[in-house]
């Protein structure tokens, strides 16, 4: 037993040097900056102060400025006259797939300058957007960051393609995020995110494990072998793939609830919603819900359309679109639904607002076209909201 233990002690010391030697070795190579970092309130934050280039879609340099979010740095005290914009938002947001000039933040800055209502005056639209975010972080960084900027105009950019699954733990796999749950009427934060240290902790060690060039080295082997696969599935599947699916985005999202978590994941959705209209108000600033496309509900064909909706049985893809427009007019707020306009657009210039040429051209995310037109779609809606007469100023309801 003696000699046993000695070598299952040497292989252990072997293996552990092994690795040593390993993350010694590729730590020496150009890597990929850490451009996130862990956050006890919303899980992960875009990391301060970081930049480099990022390719997974698109080819676009990354920089976070020191206050943690991309773009040009400001002052947390807004310079007198300026009209300032806050937009909350996932990846579509972030939007580190083309460089930050070309994203919908700065083209929806650069437009506003047209806007007559703002009468010249200088604009700022400020980038609070972090891949993988849901509505209830982005409430929560609404909450704990943007109001520190002092923005006149809250834009929250939902992506209805994964948003309601990120707000629910029935759906969402990834528990290392807070959640907002129902507790006898009231939404609260709450999961284990939000209830154990001891599960926070873990989560802190999962994600500094990402530090580690070794086990980024296996992940990146390991996304490689799952695509090889799963691209061969569909090779091999009698009757090929569907367009319009896509992996992370849930067919269901396009029918009313077909299930009890589905019927939660909305009903908690449309809830943050409301609560971040209530909360805007509360701060004097003018707020509009935008909902974002995916790339089936924009795609130039449509015939290709027409083929999903029958795959997933139903006779359009704008439900999420309906849903959030007949929220809006009962809780009093501005929403802009993209897919129509957008779909229109693509079809009369025949043209992928989603997708990249070394990717798949009508996935993912929005590329350079997207972004211009997205960001001139929101400016002349956001100048729209801010033409109208600001209502009397009232406590907002609880």
């Amino acid at each position: 037993m003696r000699r046993l233990g000695g070598s299952v002690a040497l292989i252990v010391a072997g293996v552990a040097a092994a690795v040593i030697i390993a993350e010694a070795a590729l730590r020496l190579l150009p890597g990929h900056p850490n451009f996130y970092v862990y956050n006890r309130y919303v899980g992960w934050t875009l990391n301060p102060g970081v930049s480099g280039w990022v390719h997974e879609e698109g080819r676009a340099w990354l920089a976070v400025n020191r206050d943690g979010f991309r773009g040009p740095a400001v002052t947390r005290a807004k310079p007198p006259g300026t009209l300032r914009v806050a937009v909350l938002g996932d990846s579509f947001t972030e939007a580190q797939q083309v460089p930050y000039a070309a994203t919908f933040c700065a083209v929806m800055q650069h437009k506003l300058h047209e806007c007559a209502a703002i009468g010249g005056r200088p604009v700022q639209v400020l980038d609070f957007g972090v891949d993988g975010y849901g509505t209830t972080q982005e409430l929560i960084t609404m909450r704990r960051r943007v109001w520190r900027f002092h923005p006149d105009v809250i834009v929250l950019a939902f992506f209805a393609g994964n948003d309601p699954r990120n707000n629910t733990m029935a759906l969402e796999g990834d528990q290392c995020r807070p959640f907002f749950v129902d507790r006898d009427g009231s939404l609260v934060l709450g999961g284990p995110f939000v209830d154990s240290a001891w599960f926070r902790f873990q989560c802190l060690l999962r994600f500094e494990s990402r530090r580690s060039r070794v086990i980024a080295a296996l992940s990146a082997a390991k996304v490689v072998i799952r695509d090889y696969f799963r691209a061969r599935r569909k090779r091999s599947s009698p009757a090929g793939p569907v367009k319009g699916r896509e992996p992370g985005i849930s067919d269901l999202v396009y029918k009313p609830p077909v299930s009890a978590a589905w019927q939660q994941a909305w009903k908690v959705t449309e809830g943050q919603i409301a609560m971040m209209h209530r909360e805007a108000a509360a701060h004097h600033a003018a707020f509009i819900l935008v909902t974002l496309t995916s790339g089936i509900q924009v795609y130039p064909n449509p015939a290709v359309r027409s083929h999903y909706m029958r795959y997933v049985g139903v006779s359009d893809l704008f439900y999420p679109e309906q849903r959030l427009r007949a929220l809006g007019e009962c809780e009093h707020f501005a929403v802009l639904n993209l897919a129509e306009p957008m779909q229109q657009w693509a079809d009369r210039q025949h043209a992928f607002l989603h997708g990249f040429r070394h990717t798949h051209m009508g996935n993912g995310h929005w590329n350079a076209a997207g972004h211009e037109l997205g960001g001139t779609l929101m400016a002349q809606a956001v100048c729209g909201l801010i033409s109208k007469p600001a209502p009397a100023k009232t406590s907002p309801q609880p």
